[in-house]
C-alpha cells in the first residue's frame, strides 16, 4: 500500500481516468470546429443501458432512433453554444464541470485496497466510531424558571429533602417530553435536552438523586435507575464499516492533494482587496484533519 500513497501515482491515475476513460466509454474525441458531430457505438451502448435501467427493457428501433436524434441535437446545440462563447464565465457550467471532475477524482480512491493491518490501525485509532453506545434509564423532576421565583434554590432544597430526609417525590413542572426515559442513548438525550445535559446525566451514578442539571428548558433533578456502559465492537464485526471509513478518508486525502497540485500547476492570485478581506478570517478546516 506504500505505492498508492505516492501523490504522483494519484495524479497519474486521475490523468488516465480523465483523458482515457471518457473516450473509451463514448468513442468520442474532441472535435475541431469543422468536423461533423459524431455518434459512435459506445454512445449507442450507453443510450441502451440508460434506457434499460429506467424502463427495465431494451428500447425498440423507433425509440433508439429517437434517443440518437436527441443526443445528436444536444451535441449540435452544445457545439453551437460553444462557438457563440456561451460557455464562458457561466456559473452553472463551471460548477457542473468542477462537480464532474470531483467525482472522477474521488472515484480513483476506489482503486485502492487497504491491508488488514491498515484497517486495524484505523480501527484502533478511532474506537469511539466503532462501538455500541451506552444507554441510560432515568427519571427527572423539572423546575421551570419561568414559573418559579428562584428555580435553582428550590431545586437544591428539594434535592436535600429527597436524599437526606427521604421525602416523597414532589410533582414536576409540566414538560411535554415527560419525566421518565428508558434505555435512551446519549445521542437521543442530547437531542431532547442538549449535549451538556446528556453529558452530565451520563456521569451520574445510579441510585441517588442528583442535580440540579441545566438544560435548555430550565433545571432538573435526575435519578438514574440503570446505566449500560459503552462497549467497543470487535474488529471482525465492524470491518465493513472500518473499510468504508478508510475509503472516505482516502477520498478526502486524494481530493486535497489533487487541489493542491492544481494550485501549483495554474497558480492562484488574489487581488489586494481580497487579501485584506481574508486576512482576518479564520483558517478553514480541512475535512479529515
Amino acid at each position: 500500500m506504500t505505492l498508492f500513497r505516492e501523490p504522483l501515482l494519484h495524479f497519474a491515475v486521475i490523468g488516465v481516468v480523465l483523458f482515457g476513460g471518457y473516450s473509451w466509454l463514448h468513442d468520442e474525441q474532441p472535435a475541431a470546429a469543422d468536423e461533423p458531430v459524431r455518434v459512435g457505438e459506445g454512445d449507442v451502448r450507453w443510450l441502451k443501458q440508460t434506457w434499460s435501467s429506467q424502463w427495465l427493457r431494451n428500447p425498440t428501433e423507433d425509440e433508439l432512433k429517437g434517443l440518437v436524434d436527441d443526443l445528436l441535437n444536444e451535441r449540435l446545440m452544445a457545439r453551437e453554444a460553444k462557438e457563440m462563447g456561451l460557455d464562458q464565465d457561466d456559473t452553472v457550467i463551471r460548477r457542473r464541470l468542477a462537480q464532474k471532475l470531483r467525482f472522477i477524482v474521488e472515484d480513483t480512491a476506489q482503486l485502492a485496497e487497504p491491508t488488514e493491518a491498515e484497517l486495524r490501525q484505523l480501527y484502533a485509532a478511532n474506537r469511539s466510531r466503532f462501538e455500541t453506545p451506552g444507554r441510560l434509564s432515568f427519571k427527572q423532576i423539572y423546575f421551570d424558571p419561568e414559573h418559579r421565583a428562584d428555580a435553582a434554590a428550590e431545586a437544591k432544597t428539594v434535592l436535600t429533602e429527597l436524599n437526606a430526609l427521604g421525602e416523597s417525590e414532589p410533582a414536576s413542572d409540566r414538560l411535554l417530553l415527560g419525566n421518565r426515559f428508558d434505555d435512551a442513548s446519549e445521542l437521543a438525550i442530547s437531542g431532547m435536552f442538549g449535549a451538556d445535559f446528556a453529558r452530565e446525566v451520563f456521569a451520574v451514578e445510579p441510585g441517588q438523586w442528583r442535580g440540579p442539571v441545566k438544560s435548555g428548558y430550565g433545571l432538573h433533578l435526575v435519578f438514574v435507575m440503570q446505566r449500560t456502559a459503552t462497549t467497543p465492537k470487535p474488529f471482525e464485526t465492524v470491518k465493513g464499516d472500518v473499510l468504508a471509513e478508510w475509503r472516505r478518508l482516502k477520498q478526502t486525502e486524494l481530493s486535497r492533494d489533487f487541489l493542491a497540485a492544481l494550485r501549483k500547476k495554474y497558480g492562484v492570485e488574489l487581488e489586494d482587496g481580497v487579501k485584506a478581506a481574508l486576512a482576518s478570517a479564520p483558517e478553514p478546516k480541512v475535512a479529515g484533519k
